[in-house]
């Protein structure tokens, strides 16, 4: 078994990999920006469901509907 550690004693922080949801929602999200009508929702819906992570809908309605009350 081999334990040898880095030898550089460089410590770094591991990268932010991309989970496979995010990247196909990441996806998702540039066809929806390029649909006509949908360039100003798709940024706010975006950041509900990428950035906050919440998929309940009271939040995705008011991303889709900001003016609703």
């Amino acid at each position: 078994m081999d334990t040898t550690e880095n030898s550089d004693g460089a410590t770094e922080p591991p990268g932010k990999v991309k989970s496979v949801a995010a990247t196909i929602l990441g996806e998702f999200f540039d066809v929806l920006q390029a649909e006509e009508g949908l360039e100003e929702v798709t940024p706010r819906l975006r950041k509900v469901v990428l950035e906050d992570g919440v998929f309940a809908e009271p939040s995705i309605r008011a991303a889709l509907f900001p003016d609703a009350s």
